[in-house]
Order: structure tokens, then C-alpha cells, then sequence
């Protein structure tokens, strides 16, 4: 089933970062797989656009490693569970990281912080708003990126950013239509997550990444180290 791309999200995008997220969606959605071939003219024909810009999507997508770049167009690579779970593992090393570097004085301020977007994740889950949903868990996960003004560690947090939010997207509008009631345990999941910061408990912590990424559970336990 087809899935559009939010249109509040594209306002502050260029053309080319358009196309590039209409196409990331799809990709990751499965309704683009390996077994089909983009080509300039015929994206920048979809999208009514250059193909200038289409140009500036392809390598952007490329460097997602959503596409391989071929003469005048692209292969799409795949993305399926293996893909996933390694974007899954890279954001919990990633956010395992900014948890240990977090200054005592500030976690009470930033678990307060992750508990406003957690409630407007609530109001969002609501109104049926799976995208203002999206935008709150990324910004709760974000607090700790941002405390550690580590440039590289942001940095790479961004580069992943376009494929998470596709991620947390996709699911959220399934959870939404399929198991509302779903939301009442991701909801907890995150609020021990909260907890984890606010008190600097890692067991904590090790049990909030358990619940709010299950299927990923077994690769957890081995990207923590002891607490000091």
C-alpha cells in the first residue's frame, strides 16, 4: 500500500531533499525494492521537477545506502530486516553513548525535557496523528544527542535521522490503525526510559531499550558497558 510522505515535514526542504523523501519513504516501505531501476528522466517526469535536482535526491539516497548510482540513474538496494535492525543497533550504540556522557547536574532538566514530548506523544496518539507522534519521539530519543554537544556524534545522529523517521512513521500509522491500544506500553516504555536518565541507571536504561525496541532485544545487553 502506498504511503505518502507528511507534507508539513517537506515545507523547509529544498527540491532535491523532496524527492529524496518521497523516494527514502518508499523505499523503506517496500514500494521500491531491488528489483527496480530509477532513472533521471523518469523521476524528475513523476515529480514534475529538473533533473537537477533529481540529481541532488540520488545522492542523497545514496548516501543512505537506499541506492546504488548508475550512468543517468539508480539500482535500489535492499532494505528489509537486516537493514533495519543495523539502523536499530547503530541508534542504540548511538544513544547508549550520550546516556554515559551526561553530566549528573543536568539529567534532572533533560528527563523533564524527554517527559514534555512524551505528552504531547500522547495527545498526538489522541487525534490519530501518527506524524506529530513521529516528530516527539524523535525529539524525546534527541535530548541526550543534543546534551552531549559531541559535533561527530550529532552528526552521524543526523545522517540517520531521514531513514528513523521513515521508520517511526511507517510503524506508528500501522499501530494507529491496527493496535491503538498499543500505545499505552510505548508510552511506559518511554517513561522508564525518563527514569533511566533521571537517575542514571543504566539497568534501567538496559531495560528501556529491551521494551522500546524488542526485536532487536538480543543484540542490547552486548553494546553496554559497565558502569563505572
Amino acid at each position: 500500500m502506498e504511503k505518502q510522505y507528511p507534507k508539513q515535514w517537506l515545507a523547509n526542504m529544498t527540491t532535491g531533499e523532496t524527492v529524496a523523501a518521497e523516494l527514502r519513504l518508499k523505499i523503506i516501505n517496500g514500494e521500491l525494492t531491488s528489483d527496480d531501476a530509477l532513472t533521471e528522466n523518469q523521476v524528475a517526469k513523476q515529480f514534475n521537477v529538473s533533473r537537477s535536482p533529481v540529481r541532488d535526491a540520488f545522492k542523497l539516497l545514496k548516501q543512505d545506502q537506499l541506492i546504488r548510482l548508475e550512468r543517468m540513474g539508480a539500482d535500489v538496494l535492499t532494505f528489509g530486516e537486516a537493514e533495519r535492525r543495523e539502523v536499530y543497533d547503530l541508534r542504540i550504540m548511538m544513544e547508549s553513548f550520550a546516556f554515559a556522557r551526561i553530566k549528573d547536574e543536568e539529567r534532572a532538566a533533560l528527563a523533564k525535557t524527554m517527559r514534555k514530548h512524551l505528552e504531547m506523544m500522547k495527545v498526538a496518539v489522541q487525534f490519530e496523528d501518527a506524524e506529530s507522534f513521529t516528530e516527539h519521539d524523535i525529539l524525546f530519543h534527541e535530548v541526550l544527542i543534543h546534551a552531549t554537544k559531541h559535533r561527530y556524534l550529532l552528526s552521524s545522529w543526523n545522517n540517520i535521522k531521514p531513514i528513523l523517521l521513515c521508520l517511526i512513521l511507517l510503524s506508528m500509522r500501522d499501530r494507529m490503525q491496527k493496535d491503538p491500544d498499543d500505545f499505552e506500553r510505548i508510552h511506559a516504555n518511554h517513561e522508564v526510559y525518563a527514569q533511566a536518565v533521571e537517575h542514571n541507571d543504566t539497568t534501567l536504561l538496559r531495560d528501556a531499550f529491551h521494551r522500546n525496541f524488542d526485536d532487536v532485544g538480543d543484540y542490547i545487553s552486548a553494546l553496554f558497558l559497565e558502569k563505572k
